[in-house]
């Protein structure tokens, strides 16, 4: 899962090296100025935007669940509040369980039509730009340039065929994994309102790390790749799994999920502060989606982000008469 470091053409940057402008023979020097605040400010409305989205879908399909269920129950109590819904959703969720199906609940269907619809968007950019190379550059986020939707778009972009494979593989074993965590309770709402976001705020930890001293190449350097999200994802699962084993990439056998993540953030730390030679990845985006992951899962984010986002959405529904 590495979001990767890359020039326009798509090709990796092996090692550091002076850029030149396309129309002087001179190169860079100072650090460019690379805005901050309106990539925060952008970052935050679309975070916001796609929370409150996804919650009110799923609002609207347990409310509609819920009428359902009315009509099979004349005597059952009616969805007036929010507090009658969250109970609803929760007596729905064990008879789901106890009857080993969740075929009722439509939210963006299960996690493996999730996961299959995550690797389809993947490819599907990746092979639009293939045959059209002009959308590349919508797909890849450049800290210099004055784009901020980059910051969503250059989730869903892969450098090549090997980037790509790599991260859809591990998409096949996060996301199926971490749908089942308390965190989310298997709300395919809930982790795709979370997916999208940690894959907006970790392309923005990359961003502010060409703010960083000796930044500069960043600043000119474009990054694309689900790697951030998927280490969102990964802290989620460290998190509510600690007990679990995972390998590490070129290490035989396998560590302590809590342990690896220790060691991802060390690595990523240090290719911050230190450009690793021949490698070049984002690891302002590996370790800030794994930074969110862990405290998102840690501090409750379910309860105090997710909850709230629910309960707005259900009182703007109610007030309209959509609920």
């Amino acid at each position: 899962m590495f979001r990767l470091c890359a020039n326009p053409a798509g090709r990796l940057i092996a090692k550091s090296r002076p850029l030149k402008r396309p129309y002087s023979t001179g190169t860079f020097g100072p650090a460019p100025h690379v805005r901050l605040l309106g990539p925060v400010v952008w970052s935050v409305a679309a975070c916001s935007t796609i929370y409150l989205g996804c919650a009110a879908y799923e609002v609207y399909f347990d409310a509609k669940r819920a009428r359902a269920e009315a009509l099979k129950w004349p005597n059952m109590k009616p969805v007036r509040t929010f507090a009658d819904l969250e109970r609803m959703r929760s007596a729905g969720a064990v008879m789901d369980s106890f009857h080993g199906s969740t075929s009722e609940r439509p939210e963006f269907s299960g996690d493996q039509n999730m996961t299959v619809s995550a690797m389809a968007l993947a490819l599907s950019v990746f092979v639009s730009s293939s045959i059209y190379p002009s959308m590349a550059h919508h797909f890849q986020h450049t800290p210099a340039l004055s784009t901020n939707y980059t910051l969503l778009t250059s989730v869903f972009g892969h450098s090549g065929l090997i980037h790509l494979g790599f991260n859809m593989y591990v998409m096949s074993l996060l996301i199926p994994t971490a749908t089942d965590s308390k965190v989310f309770n298997e709300s395919n709402a809930h982790l795709t309102a979370f997916y999208l976001s940690a894959g907006i705020l970790s392309s923005l930890a990359h961003h502010a790390t060409a703010v960083w001293p000796g930044g500069g190449l960043r600043a000119y350097t474009p990054a694309l790749g689900a790697s951030g999200a998927l280490f969102a994802l990964f802290g989620i699962v460290g998190v509510s799994f600690p007990h679990m084993h995972v390998g590490i990439l070129f290490l035989p056998g396998s560590v302590p999920i809590g342990h690896a993540m220790v060691y991802v953030a060390l690595f990523d730390a240090i290719g911050i502060l230190v450009r690793y030679p021949f490698i070049s990845l984002g690891h302002g985006s590996h370790l800030g989606g794994l930074a969110l992951g862990f405290a998102y899962a840690k501090y409750g984010g379910d309860e105090k982000i997710w909850r709230p986002g629910r309960k707005i959405a259900f009182t703007a529904m109610r007030s309209l008469g959509v609920v």
